[in-house]
């Protein structure tokens, strides 16, 4: 049925008919064909059929019963109506029974009766599917019982719709009553779409407004943030700034005592914390108008200050070249109890600091070389032991007053080749010095050490006292530019002391324990210093060091010398000769001359020579002045040249040593030998005997060698 529906709307281009909004009622088959009839537009009812063959399978004219007899336009204007005229049309009038089997007999007959065009009608007729969509509609049954059901669902179909006209026709006004209304509310639904619109478009306009003011009251957060920090900084700033009106004036009028000292530190406080915050706002790269104002303020302030202090520190400066003055009193109850002024000015004016400390260095240059001038030539006064070539180990000269003012040695009674009490003066805890009254008016005659060390302990105290002054008083100063400065101070004072020793060895030429002693205390005060941690005198220490042991090696080279020469020298008169032979005791070979060693008359004393005791005597007190010997020091070389020159000079004295008995030559041999060796054993004792109390590392190696030559010849002393 469904290709018959399309083949009528296709025909239906062509005649047009009246639509129907009116759907009828049937049971389950017929409600699916007339489903199918009212969804397509029915074809207009055909026109009466005039008698006359139709084209189809048979040849025989339609009968009066097989016209479809005419139905009102009415009727046949609804699908149901339709769908019975179509039916009717198909319907013979002669067959009392018309089904789809002679249908399918006469199906281009019955099509053409239906109203079809010949196309159409031939198109179905030769499609299959119509007729199994007939045959599934209506099937077997009699096509006029199914047209009887039709027209009785057609009738009961009109009386409903007369109903529903009926009811139509009741509800219009209300139906126009309600298009008015939805008309009306179309117009509010207008209105309020335009009002809503134009709300929108406010509501953007305000939602813009709204983020303008949010970014607005973000950035005015941010500046109040910053600004509430600018204020807590200018807050504290302005406190650290402000100068109370009482110290402006203490620091312009005021005398400069204690408190002034506190009030310029309040104003060293704000000008330090002025350039702090000025670096600050330097980094910022901004400016604050209240540093522009107050800084000129502060500069005027800190001038006049400075100014003060300038002329303070000139005047106390001035007041150290006043006569008899004691400079350790103004530098450290005047200089150092207002160091924070020099301070203060050093981090104001660096230039004018570096000049007042310029001044204040020749100031104390001046002071301290006067002062020290003075001192040694007082030194100088003093009578100092003198020494030439007769106190040489082995010299036979008589002694000679050196052209010197001072007291020869040939007038004391002291021997210069014992140390004695001498050494005292090394170990002694007295740091007391000569007073330059005393040493004027002192007339003992003196070894040379006592000036030496007074003159060294001065040095050495005033050296400690300025250093430490400068590096408390001039703190700006780097320790490089510190000992500089100390130099610059002490240099001519330095150069004084070093004259003074030279002119101490002139006059003191050979003595050897003198130069010693010297040395010891010069290492003793460089101990002090490094324990007072005061490295400045350290190359001056160094120099004097210089100046002593070249000095030392030649005494020592000039004994060894001298007993070297013994072999050399011309032989005495043969009655002194016999006389020292003949003696018989320690005391007579002491009092005898040093020139009855080369004599040629035959000894026979084997008692110790007296240059052994001077010679014992003489190493005993090199080696307690060497209790801790350093390798670099030169008096075990000399000691050991010494001692060697020495037992070559036993050698020569035992070579003339004779038994003066009879007997044969082999027992004269026999008891020269004896005696030789017994003379050397007795010296050698003596010798080790003295140096036995010796302390140190040369002490025990001269005494090792001293035993070792006593163990030699211990047999002979037997």
């Amino acid at each position: 049925m469904q290709i018959w529906n399309q083949a009528r709307r296709r025909n239906q281009h062509q005649q047009p008919q009246a639509p129907s909004n009116l759907q009828p009622k049937s049971n389950a088959q017929s409600r699916r064909s007339l489903s199918t009839l009212a969804s397509s537009k029915s074809p207009p009812p055909p026109p009466h059929r005039q008698n006359g063959p139709l084209s189809g399978t048979t040849d025989q004219p339609l009968t009066h019963d097989e016209q479809v007899p005419p139905r009102d336009t009415a009727d046949e204007a609804t699908p149901l109506g339709q769908s019975i005229a179509v039916l009717k049309r198909l319907l013979d009038s002669k067959s009392a029974n018309f089904n789809v089997k002679d249908f399918r007999a006469r199906k281009l007959t019955v099509l053409a009766a239906a109203g079809l065009d010949l196309k159409t009608s031939m198109s179905l007729a030769s499609d299959p599917k119509f007729e199994d969509e007939l045959a599934s509609e209506i099937g077997d049954t009699d096509i006029r019982a199914y047209l009887v059901t039709l027209e009785k669902q057609a009738n009961e179909s009109g009386e409903g719709d007369q109903n529903m006209a009926v009811e139509y026709e009741e509800e219009i006004e209300r139906f126009k009553d309600l298009h008015a209304s939805i008309q009306k509310c179309d117009a509010v639904l207008a209105s309020v779409e335009d009002y809503l619109s134009h709300f929108q478009h406010d509501l953007g306009l305000l939602s813009s407004e709204i983020e303008t003011l949010q970014n607005r009251s973000i950035f005015l957060n941010r500046r109040l943030e910053n600004r509430k920090e600018l204020e807590s900084r200018l807050s504290g700033l302005i406190e650290d700034l402000f100068i109370p009106p009482h110290v402006i004036r203490n620091i312009v009028e005021g005398e400069i005592c204690s408190q002034w000292i506190s009030t310029i530190e309040i104003l060293s406080t704000r000008l330090k914390r002025m350039e702090l915050f000025k670096a600050e706002i330097k980094n910022l790269d901004s400016s604050v108008a209240l540093i522009d104002e107050i800084e000129p303020v502060l500069r005027m302030l800190a001038d006049k200050a400075v100014e003060r202090i300038r002329d303070f520190f000139a005047e106390k400066i001035k007041s150290l070249r006043a006569p008899n003055v004691n400079a350790q009193v103004i530098l450290y109850n005047v200089f150092l109890k207002f160091r924070q002024l020099y301070a203060f000015l050093a981090y104001v004016n660096r230039q004018l600091a570096d000049d007042i400390a310029h001044a204040y260095a020749n100031t104390m240059r001046w002071y301290y070389q006067s002062n020290f001038s003075r001192y040694i030539k007082a030194l100088e006064k003093l009578k100092v032991q003198s020494l030439d070539r007769s106190v040489l180990l082995g010299s036979t000269e008589t002694s000679r007053i050196l052209p010197s003012s001072r007291t020869p040695f040939s007038n004391s009674t002291r021997d210069p080749l014992i140390l004695g009490r001498r050494i005292n003066i090394v170990f002694s805890t007295d740091s007391s010095v000569m007073m330059e009254s005393m040493a004027e008016q002192n007339t003992d005659v003196q070894w040379m050490e006592i000036g030496f060390r007074s003159l060294n302990l001065a040095l050495m105290d005033n050296v400690c006292a300025e250093y430490l002054f400068i590096v408390d008083f001039f703190t700006f100063k780097s320790p490089d530019q510190q000992s500089q400065l100390f130099q610059d101070i002490f240099q001519p004072t330095f150069l004084l002391g070093e004259h003074y020793i030279q002119k101490l060895l002139e006059v003191t030429a050979y003595d050897a324990f003198g130069v010693l002693l010297c040395i010891r205390i010069i290492q003793l005060l460089a101990f002090e210093l490094q324990r007072r941690k005061v490295p400045v005198m350290e190359a001056y220490c160094n120099r004097l060091k210089m100046i002593l042991w070249p000095r030392f090696q030649l005494i020592m080279d000039a004994h060894a010398d001298n007993l070297r020469k013994l072999s050399g020298r011309s032989a005495a008169s043969s009655d002194e000769s016999r006389r020292i032979a003949g003696a018989a005791s320690v005391t007579s070979s002491a009092i005898s001359g040093l020139s009855s060693i080369l004599s040629s008359s035959p000894i026979s004393s084997v008692l110790p020579h007296p240059v052994t005791q001077k010679f014992a005597n003489f190493l005993n007190g090199i080696l307690e002045l060497s209790p801790e010997e350093i390798e670099w020091e030169p008096v075990s070389i000399s000691v050991v040249r010494l001692r060697n020159e020495f037992e070559a000079v036993l050698t020569k004295i035992s070579s003339k040593i004779t038994a003066g008995g009879g007997g044969t030559p082999e027992q004269q041999r026999q008891q020269n030998s004896t005696l030789r060796e017994r003379f050397l054993y007795n010296n050698y004792v003596l010798v080790y005997t003295i140096i036995s109390d010796a302390e140190g590392k040369l002490a025990d190696q001269e005494r090792a060698h001293f035993k070792n030559l006593t163990d030699a010849y211990a047999d002979a002393a037997a």
